[in-house]
């Protein structure tokens, strides 16, 4: 369904508190950044990938780079990298199911490709993994309204993504037929 790459199917306590740490400080909820490091590198600080993300979350180094990581093998660094970083994408997105698959993808290739279909598998996965839903809120630490609108978007992606994946789609349509 997605990548394994590493250790072992359970973090180590360094591994399990780096986490913790991270999501407690992007508000990602911490199941689904526990499934991403165990889709990403099986909670292997020191994974590698052929593409040459590195470490617990597998940043590729100028995304390290963009968020202060100096150490992509320290689980602290690659942790909290990780949770900014999808916190960032999820505010750009709007749900976490875009989120997924623009952090295993890349966002670039995301506006200009379209959805992959193994990020979206790979984004599905990580949602069944973490028992979360793709439009479940970033934990702010605020209470939440219960008048706020409910997310009615076309699979739970935002209306910002599905301009985003409509002008794509338009692109590869025109670059075709060209």
């Amino acid at each position: 369904m997605y990548r394994l790459r590493g250790l072992g199917s359970a973090p180590s306590p360094a591994v399990s508190a780096a986490l913790s740490s991270a999501s407690s400080s992007y508000g990602v909820p911490l199941s689904l950044l526990t499934s991403v490091a165990k889709a990403e590198s099986s909670f292997n600080p020191a994974a590698v990938s052929p593409a040459g993300a590195q470490g617990l979350m597998q940043i590729m180094p100028a995304t390290g780079s963009s968020l202060g990581v100096t150490n992509p093998f320290d689980p602290t660094q690659s942790a909290d990298a990780g949770a900014r970083y999808l916190s960032q994408l999820y505010a750009q997105y709007g749900d976490w199911g875009t989120a997924l698959i623009a952090y295993n993808e890349g966002p670039g290739n995301l506006a200009s490709k379209g959805v992959f279909p193994a990020s979206q598998s790979y984004a599905d996965g990580i949602l069944a993994d973490s028992g979360i839903s793709a439009s479940m809120p970033v934990d702010t630490g605020a209470v939440s309204d219960p008048s706020a609108p409910v997310d009615t978007s076309v699979a739970g992606l935002s209306t910002l993504a599905m301009v985003a994946l409509g002008i794509a789609a338009v692109g590869v349509a025109l670059a075709v037929a060209g």
